[in-house]
C-alpha cells in the first residue's frame, strides 16, 4: 500500500499521460488497463488483491468488484471519449443523481446496469467510470428512498480529480471505503467524530527519510544481489541449486502450532469428497513418486494442479523441477512455462494468449517455426497426400502444375490459419517425430482474478484431454476449495492435485544471502554489472546479518511471522534492512571491522520495517499494523483487535478445530465483553484486510453474514499480539497514528525527536492506555492489557538504564 502524497503524485502523472491521448479513441479494454487500473491501485490505494475483474454472478459480468472483507463496490468501466455529458454550470462534486441520469441515454443505461449488478449481489456502492470521469452513487439503499432520488459523487475530469483530490480520496480510496465516507456524504449521515491523530500536526507527514550516499548505494546493490539475481538466465541453474529449499520441514520460528502447519491444506476437501486426491509434491527425500510415475506414463488426461498459497514458491519449484530435480525427464521433453502473471497478456483472451506464448517459445527456445513451409508440409504430410489424390486436384498436376501448386498452398494456408488446430497438430507431429513428451506449466494463475483462474483451468482441461501434452496449472488453495463445490469449474472432474507448502523461511534467507556473497566476492558475475562495482561493504554486512540470525533467533522469528511465511515478503523485509535510512550502517561496519562481529539487535531490524522509506510510521505503507488505532470514539476500541487476536491465538495454541473459530463465535464473545455489532464488523474488516487472520477458505472475501464461516489467526497476528505491543520501538512508532480520546493526555503527546523525550512520551501513552482499559472495564479470558503494560514498562525502563550507563 502507498501513502496519500504518493497517490496524488501518481495522479499527476496519469493526467499528463491522458492529456497526450485525449483526442484518440481508446476502446474499453485499453481504457481499463491504461487508466482505470492505475487510478484504482496507484491513486486510490486499492491493492490488486482487493480487486476482482470480470466477476460473474448468475451469468452477469461486471468489470470490477472492489472488496475489503466483503464486496463493497461495483465499478463498471466504459469506453473513453465524450461519454459522460454532464449538465453545464454544475460545479459541486455532490449532485442529484437524476440530474445526470435523465438526459443522457448512455449514462442512464449504464446506471441501470450497475444498479442491477448491485441489487443482485447485495453491494451498496456503484461506480461508473470511463477512465477520466467518475460517477459514484448508492445503488442499494435501505432507507426506503429510491437510488435515483439520492445524490452522487460526480468527478467530471482529471483536472477536478486533482483539484479535489482530498475529498475524492476520502470517498473512493480504500481507506475511505473502510470508514464508509462516501455513504456518509451521500446519505447525509454525520461522520463519527474521532480526535485528530498526532500525525495531522506533523509537517509533510509521513515524510521521506533522507539517506546518505552510502545507504543509497547499499539499497541499489542489495536489490541486485537479492532480487534481480533471479532474473539472470545465465546463472539460473546455479542459483536454483544453491538457493532452492525443498518444502516439507516445519519452521522452528513459526508462532502457529506445528499441528496446524502440518494440516494447513486439510480444509480443501469436504467430508466424503472422493473427486480429488491430494499429496505433497516434494519432501526432503525428493519429488513425489506419483509425479515420477505420471512423467513415466507420458500423458495424463486431466490437468495436474499445483496448489499453494501466494508466495510459497510455486514458480521456483517449477524451475527447479525442470532444471535440477528432473533434468532427464525434461531433456526428453519439450516444455513450456506460461506466465499468466505477465501484464502483457492481461488484456488478451486467455486461450489466445496461451496459444501465442506456446508458439513464441517453440520458436525462441526450440527454434521450431510451425508456419515454416517445410515444417507445415511434414506436419500435414498424410493430409497433403490425400488432398493431392482428390479427383479435383490429382489431374490438375498433369494439366497445370502451377495451378495445382496454388491449390496445395491454399489448402495448407487454410490449415495454418486455424491457429488453435494448427498448433495442436504441430505439437502432435513434434511429439511423434522427435519422440518427445510435451509438458506445459500454466504458472502464476493465482495472480489473476477468480474468473481467469477458472477459465485457465477449463483451457488446461481441454489441453490435457484432447492435446498430446501433460498440463500443470498453479492455483490458490481458496480457488481450489471454491471450484470443487457443486457449481465450480472443478466440480465435475476427478482432479489430481499436489500441494506446495512453503519452505522454511530461515533456510531460504540463509541460502539466498550466502549466494549473494558469491556475487559480492566476485565468484559469480552478473551480466548487468560492470567490473568496477564495489561489493565489499555489502559483503561485510551480509556477514553481520548471517552471524546475527545464527545467534539471535528473535530476528528470524520476526521475519518468519511478519512475512506470514511468504518467501517474497521475507526477502523484501531483509532488503529493507540493508537499504534503510533508519539504521546506522556505517556504525555497524566500523564495529564489525574493529571487533570482527556485530550482533544486530531486533529493534534495528524492526525500525527498518516499521518505517520503510518514511520518517514517521505510515499505516498505508508499513508492513506493521497499528493495533491500537480506533474506528469508534470508545475506550474499549483501543483493545478490540488484541482481544480478537487473543481469542484466535488461544484456539491456535491449543489446536482446537485446527485453530478455526466461527464468525458466530467471534461475535458472541466480543459482544459478551462489551462490543457492539458495528465495532465487531469494523474490526473484522480491518484485521482481515491487514492479514491478521485468514478464513477457512483462505483469501475469499469475508462475509460476516455467514455466521458459519471460520477464521484463524495468522503468524503476523500472533506476532503483533505476543511481541510487538510491549516493545518500546513499536509503541514509539504508532503513537503518531493513534487518536487520543482524553484531552489531558493528548496535550502531553507531542512530536518528539530525542530518545529521552520519546521514552517519556511512551510512558504517557502507556498510562493513557492503562486508564482506557480501566474505563472500559473489560473482563476477557484471552487478553489482559495490564500484563502487557507491565512488560512495556520494563522495556522502557531497560532502555532508560542503558542511556544512563552510556552517560
Amino acid at each position: 500500500m502507498i501513502n496519500y502524497e504518493t497517490c496524488r503524485s501518481n495522479l499527476e502523472k496519469i493526467k499528463s499521460d491522458f492529456d497526450i491521448l485525449e483526442n484518440s479513441k481508446i476502446n474499453e479494454a485499453n481504457t481499463r488497463f491504461k487508466f482505470i487500473d492505475s487510478l484504482l491501485t496507484d491513486c486510490l490505494n486499492w491493492e490488486k488483491s482487493d480487486i476482482s475483474c470480470e466477476d460473474s454472478y448468475e451469468g452477469e459480468y461486471t468489470d470490477y468488484i472492489l472488496s475489503l472483507f466483503r464486496s463493497v463496490a461495483v465499478v463498471e468501466a466504459k469506453r473513453s471519449g465524450n461519454y459522460f455529458e454532464l449538465p453545464t454550470g454544475k460545479q459541486s462534486l455532490f449532485q442529484p443523481l437524476k440530474s445526470v441520469y435523465k438526459d443522457n441515454i448512455n449514462i442512464k443505461k449504464a446506471i441501470d446496469q450497475i444498479m442491477g449488478y448491485c441489487h443482485n449481489r447485495s453491494i451498496q456502492i456503484g461506480v461508473l467510470c470511463n477512465g477520466w470521469q467518475f460517477i459514484a452513487f448508492i445503488a442499494n439503499r435501505n432507507d426506503s428512498i429510491p437510488p435515483l432520488e439520492g445524490n452522487a459523487l460526480i468527478v467530471p475530469s482529471l483536472e477536478v480529480f486533482l483539484a479535489e483530490f482530498k475529498t475524492i480520496w476520502n470517498c473512493l480510496s480504500k481507506t475511505g471505503f473502510e470508514s464508509e465516507q462516501l455513504q456518509k456524504k451521500l446519505l447525509g449521515k454525520s461522520e463519527i467524530e474521532l480526535p485528530s491523530k498526532l500525525s495531522s500536526t506533523i509537517y509533510q507527514y509521513p515524510g521521506i527519510k533522507n539517506r546518505n550516499p552510502f545507504q543509497i548505494e547499499l539499497e541499489i546493490i542489495s536489490d541486485l544481489v537479492l532480487e534481480d539475481v533471479i532474473k539472470e538466465k545465465d546463472i539460473e541453474k546455479e542459483f536454483l541449486i544453491s538457493c532452492y529449499c525443498k518444502s516439507g520441514a516445519l519452521s522452528n520460528y513459526s508462532l502457529v502450532s506445528k499441528e496446524i502447519l502440518s494440516t494447513r491444506y486439510n480444509y480443501l476437501f469436504e467430508d466424503g469428497d472422493r473427486k480429488a486426491s491430494l499429496q505433497q509434491i516434494a519432501t526432503k527425500k525428493g519429488i513425489s513418486g506419483e509425479l515420477v510415475e505420471l512423467f513415466a506414463n507420458s500423458l495424463s488426461k486431466r490437468p495436474v494442479l499445483l496448489v499453494g498459497d501466494v508466495g510459497v514458491g510455486k514458480s521456483t519449484f517449477i524451475d527447479y523441477l525442470r532444471l535440477v530435480e528432473a533434468p532427464k525427464v525434461f531433456a526428453k521433453a519439450i516444455s513450456f512455462k506460461i506466465d499468466l502473471g505477465s501484464r502483457a497478456i492481461v488484456a488478451l483472451d486467455m486461450k489466445k494468449a496461451i496459444i501465442g506464448l506456446i508458439k513464441e517459445q517453440l520458436l525462441n527456445i526450440y527454434n521450431i517455426d510451425i508456419e515454416e513451409d517445410d515444417f507445415v508440409r511434414h506436419c500435414y504430410f498424410q493430409d497433403l497426400q490425400k488432398f493431392k489424390s482428390n479427383i479435383r486436384v490429382k489431374r490438375l498436376y498433369e494439366i497445370n502444375n502451377d495451378k495445382a501448386l496454388e491449390k496445395e498452398i491454399e489448402y495448407l494456408t487454410e490449415k495454418v490459419e486455424d491457429e488453435v488446430e494448427h498448433l495442436k497438430a504441430s505439437l502432435g507431429y513434434i511429439c511423434k517425430n522427435q519422440s518427445k513428451q510435451i509438458i506445459i506449466f500454466i504458472d502464476n494463475c493465482d495472480q489473476r482474478s477468480d474468473q481467469d483462474q477458472e477459465s485457465a483451468f477449463l483451457i488446461s482441461q481441454e489441453f490435457a484431454s484432447d492435446w498430446p501434452m501433460i498440463v500443470f496449472i498453479s492455483i490458490r488453495p481458496e480457488t481450489f476449495h471454491r471450484t470443487k463445490k457443486e457449481s465450480g469449474a472443478l466440480s465435475g472432474y476427478h482432479t489430481k492435485a499436489f500441494t506446495i507448502p512453503p519452505p522454511r523461511i530461515d533456510d531460504v534467507i540463509k541460502k539466498r544471502l550466502e549466494f549473494a556473497q558469491k556475487i559480492t566476492s566476485g565468484e559469480i558475475a552478473l551480466s548487468r554489472l560492470n567490473n568496477n562495482t564495489s561489493f565489499s561493504k555489502l559483503h561485510s554486512l551480509i556477514d553481520v546479518f548471517l552471524y546475527s540470525i545464527d545467534v539471535n533467533q528473535n530476528l528470524l522469528t520476526f521475519i518468519n511471522n511478519v512475512s506470514n511465511e511468504n518467501i517474497r515478503k521475507a526477502i523484501e523485509l531483509v532488503k529493507k534492512f540493508f537499504g534503510s535510512g533508519h539504521v546506522d550502517m556505517e556504525k555497524i561496519i566500523d564495529i564489525y571491522e574493529r571487533e570482527g562481529r556485530y550482533n544486530i539487535p531486533l529493534h534495528e531490524l524492526l525500525r527498518s520495517v516499521i518505517y520503510g522509506d518514511n520518517i514517521h510510521f505510515s499505516p498505508t505503507s508499513s508492513d506493521i499494523i497499528n493495533v491500537f488505532d480506533i474506528r469508534y470514539p470508545k475506550a474499549n476500541e483501543h483493545f478490540i483487535i488484541l482481544i480478537l487476536l487473543g481469542l484466535l491465538d488461544d484456539y491456535s495454541k491449543n489446536s482446537r478445530n485446527h485453530g478455526f473459530v466461527t464468525v458466530e463465535e467471534v461475535f458472541s464473545y466480543l459482544q459478551g465483553v462489551g462490543y457492539t455489532a458495528n465495532q465487531i464488523d469494523s474490526v473484522l474488516n480491518f484485521s482481515y484486510n491487514r492479514k491478521l487472520f485468514e478464513t477457512s477458505q483462505k483469501g475469499d472475501q469475508l462475509d460476516v453474514q455467514n455466521s458459519l464461516l471460520q477464521i484463524r489467526v495468522t503468524n503476523s497476528g500472533i506476532y503483533h499480539l505476543r511481541f510487538l505491543i510491549h516493545s518500546f520501538t513499536y509503541i514509539d512508532s504508532i503513537i503518531v497514528d493513534t487518536p487520543i480520546l482524553e484531552e489531558s493526555y493528548k496535550r502531553e503527546i507531542l512530536n518528539e525527536i530525542s530518545i529521552e523525550k520519546r521514552l517519556d512520551r511512551a510512558i504517557v501513552f502507556k498510562t493513557y492506555l492503562d486508564n482506557q482499559w480501566k474505563t472500559a472495564n473489560i473482563i476477557s479470558t484471552y487478553f489482559s492489557w495490564e500484563t502487557y503494560s507491565s512488560e512495556l514498562n520494563e522495556d522502557i525502563e531497560r532502555i532508560k538504564a542503558k542511556l544512563i550507563k552510556r552517560e
